[in-house]
């Protein structure tokens, strides 16, 4: 009970009103105005706690404070003890005169439950509908986490959840979520309206696969509906047709993307990732997403002079990286981890790429901010009263 409290109510508790001390509030909008195009925020000094030749670099604690969620940057940040305490580091580094490298990590504490408990609740939600039926399955959901469903509710619903048992055992499931701002907008009127021009345009396919190319998993975004198919035997993904098999460490995840941003359609397909599920016996599981492989882009027409080999720079070499998983040692709490590597090139493109993405993040701020906050603290607080009542609390 005790490591379920900790774990929900760190994670609502960082979605607390956010209090940001003035350096973070600096750093942070110079960063997102500069992501794609560094050379100016590489350049001032006040957005950085250090700086050493061609790396500059950004220290930041995190820690729930009188009710609040404090982000405050400075030198020398320690790492997490407590629940819900956080350390953010993000690295600049200059490659070249317009080469340079994004490096950001963040472990938050999410206290004494371990990694091989954080996996076995996912893969347990991922197997829930194993041999049910349609109303047995909603049945089960609406019984254990009624007070979740209720916040997620006001953004989702279950349109479709259906599982159909195998020959060989096992059950291949499709569900669909729809995404309803209008109903959003109700409670929370700016984070809906945000939801509404970024997220409802959105069209997506994700398709998981062993390195043979057998698939495992797809996800479909398209109309404001998710479609998502999987196929579980003994509560573990195996191919989503064919014979029986767990499902490898290694695997390659194919995406196409589209948004809309500004009135412009933007986005790529065919981008090809790596996908390695890292295990060290009790103390840590993650996944690690590699890009190598430049996709097909989609602009406008009006971009179609603009040189796009800079946008090869990203999948060179090593590649980008990111990276999340739970990781503990025993000693100190368990932490969530989250890394990310980028590589950009300067260039028209990206500058034009830049303006979008500030476009997005500077609507994203104040209130659509706040709002995302209540929604989330919502939410855990629904899934921590949740997880109180199943098991006796």
């Amino acid at each position: 009970m005790a490591k379920v409290d900790q774990l929900f109510g760190a994670l609502g508790a960082r979605h607390a009103d956010v209090a940001r001390n003035a350096k973070y509030e600096y750093a942070r909008l110079q960063i997102a105005k500069g992501a794609l195009v560094p050379s100016k925020v590489f350049a001032d000094s006040s957005a950085w706690t250090r700086s050493s030749g061609a790396v500059r670099l950004l220290e930041t604690q995190g820690a729930f404070v009188d009710g609040k969620y404090s982000l405050a940057s400075r030198l020398d940040v320690s790492p997490p003890r407590h629940p819900a305490d956080g350390r953010h580091a993000i690295t600049l580094s200059r490659l070249s005169s317009n080469e340079f490298r994004w490096d950001t990590a963040v472990d938050f504490a999410i206290g004494d439950v371990r990694p091989a408990d954080v996996a076995s609740v996912l893969s347990r939600l991922l197997a829930s509908a194993e041999g049910k039926t349609e109303a047995a399955a909603r049945s089960d959901l609406a019984s254990a986490a009624p007070r979740a469903a209720g916040a997620l509710g006001q953004l989702f619903s279950l349109d479709s959840l259906r599982p159909v048992p195998q020959d060989d055992g096992s059950t291949a499931v499709t569900l669909v979520v729809g995404v309803h701002s209008d109903q959003l907008r109700r409670r929370y009127p700016a984070f809906g309206d945000y939801v509404r021009r970024y997220v409802d345009p959105l069209r997506y396919r994700v398709v998981v696969t062993d390195v043979g190319g057998t698939p495992y998993f797809e996800a479909e975004g398209i109309d404001q509906h998710v479609t998502l198919r999987l196929r579980t035997a003994k509560g573990v993904l195996v191919p989503l047709s064919g014979p029986l098999r767990r499902m490898p460490d290694t695997l390659l995840v194919l995406m196409d993307f589209k948004a809309r941003v500004k009135h412009l359609g933007v986005g790529f397909h065919g981008l090809r990732m790596e996908l390695v599920h890292v295990r060290h016996d009790e103390m840590e599981n993650s996944w690690v997403v590699s890009a190598r492989h430049e996709p097909e882009w989609e602009f406008p027409l009006a971009m179609a002079r603009l040189i796009r080999a800079p946008l090869r720079r990203p999948f060179a070499g090593e590649g980008s990286l990111f990276r999340i998983g739970v990781r503990g040692d025993g000693e100190g709490p368990t932490v969530i981890v989250r890394q990310i590597t980028l590589f950009v090139q300067e260039s028209a493109i990206l500058r034009f790429l830049n303006s979008l993405s500030g476009a997005a993040f500077s609507e994203f701020e104040d209130r659509v901010d706040r709002e995302e906050n209540a929604w989330l603290r919502e939410l855990f607080a629904g899934m921590r009263a949740d997880a109180r009542a199943a098991l006796g609390g």
